[in-house]
């Protein structure tokens, strides 16, 4: 999905970027030192699991040690695969740590392995990724208080414009935005946080290298410039249906929080909060009506225990009681009791007023929209051209969507 879509279309192309030519944003200057390339060169070999590079570490006690005995041959000793013998001659042949070098110093790549310090994530958490990539000019994105904002990737304009709000409104109050960087949910997260200048990471289930969907070249460029794009795959690893749902539980390990803003009863953000509640982290869900299917999962995981998010001033309100000695309670201090609504209906005629309230929040035909108003027809055309002029309404799939 995207963080989101368990069912992600791989007919559109991904784009690659070529591994000699760096990221305008990376680090050019950062040269990774042995850990980091050995974690990263056996990252790359065929087969390597997160679960047998935890092998490996463990049992050759670091990423050095390991690459070094995968390279005399000795791999399969860490191993309790059937055909670990076959990966560990393959494994010999194949690792390649200057050539590693050598991309991670071209694209400025920072590589982190698990149990070394500064690793971004719990190693302890159930399948935790080994071994964690990131590219950006904002590592300082992962010291603040972070939230996941996920979502389907058929995202209505009601749910884009949520989204939207609330990375913004998140941003603006110094937390860190994390997402998928898919079509839909996702993307309009990102928007929102980078609107005002705010951190973001975006994570991925491709290499680093790939920028898939290919439609979101520039937003990754963006989100490389004010933040990280990280992933747990080496270079040249392409988008696969089963990567996405595996890539969403380190979103949800990432954060302290996930807000499902959209999300059907099956799709990935579902399964993004599922992470979340497993790790012990905070859930929060934007109520939909029962006839939009893009509602459905958000109003089951609400029935589960989810908090309801009305505001997204709640996001820090929650997150401020759940943890009173964390970053957050600063964050609630500071905010208030501001809404995180960007949509306001002051300043709009009492006709235009009239009829977006009409709408209930709801998409309308024009007849609908008529009907549920009372305005008169006549007047309608010219209302709409008023909502729109300030965003509280948009045309879309045929219908008027309220904002």
């Amino acid at each position: 999905m995207n963080a989101n879509a368990a069912r992600p279309s791989t007919s559109e192309p991904a784009l690659r970027l070529p591994l000699a030519m760096p990221p305008r944003t990376g680090d050019e200057s950062m040269v990774p030192d042995a850990t980091a390339i050995a974690a990263a060169t056996l990252a790359a070999l065929p087969g390597a699991t997160p679960h047998r590079l935890h092998r490996l570490f463990v049992y050759f006690d670091g990423p050095e040690e390991a690459l070094a005995a995968v390279r005399d041959g000795r791999g399969a000793e860490a191993l309790g695969d059937d055909n670990r013998d076959v990966l560990a001659r393959r494994w010999a042949r194949t690792a390649d740590p200057s050539a590693m070098a050598d991309a991670l110093h071209r694209r400025g790549t920072r590589v982190w392995s698990a149990r070394q310090s500064g690793f971004p994530i719990d190693p302890e958490l159930a399948q935790a990724p080994a071994v964690l990539f990131a590219e950006g000019a904002r590592p300082d994105v992962l010291d603040r208080p972070r939230v996941a904002i996920v979502g389907t990737r058929a995202a209505t304009p009601p749910g884009m414009a949520d989204a939207h709000a609330i990375g913004r409104y998140l941003a603006e109050q110094g937390v860190t935005v994390v997402s998928g960087l898919a079509i839909g949910i996702d993307a309009a997260a990102h928007e929102g946080a980078l609107e005002v200048g705010g951190g973001v990471v975006g994570v991925v289930a491709t290499g680093l290298d790939i920028v898939y969907p290919r439609r979101h070249d520039v937003l990754f460029d963006r989100v490389r410039r004010h933040g990280l794009v990280m992933g747990e795959h080496a270079f040249g690893v392409p988008p696969t249906r089963l990567r996405f749902p595996v890539r969403n539980r380190i979103i949800a390990a990432l954060c302290d929080a996930v807000v499902v803003v959209e999300a059907t009863a099956t799709g990935g953000a579902r399964g993004t909060a599922v992470w979340a509640a497993k790790y012990g982290r905070e859930v929060l869900a934007m109520p939909g009506s029962r006839r939009n299917p893009a509602a459905t999962g958000c109003n089951e995981l609400i029935a589960d225990g989810a908090h309801p998010l009305l505001d997204p001033s709640d996001v820090i309100s929650v997150l401020s009681r759940s943890s009173p000695a964390s970053a957050y309670t600063a964050v609630a201090a500071r905010a208030g009791k501001a809404t995180g609504w960007n949509g306001s209906t002051v300043g709009l005629g009492v006709a235009a007023r009239r009829l977006h309230a009409g709408m209930s929040g709801e998409p309308a035909t024009l007849d609908q929209l008529v009907s549920r108003s009372g305005v008169a027809l006549g007047e309608v055309a010219g209302l709409i051209r008023e909502l729109e002029r300030a965003g509280r309404i948009e045309r879309a799939r045929g219908l008027l969507w309220p904002c």
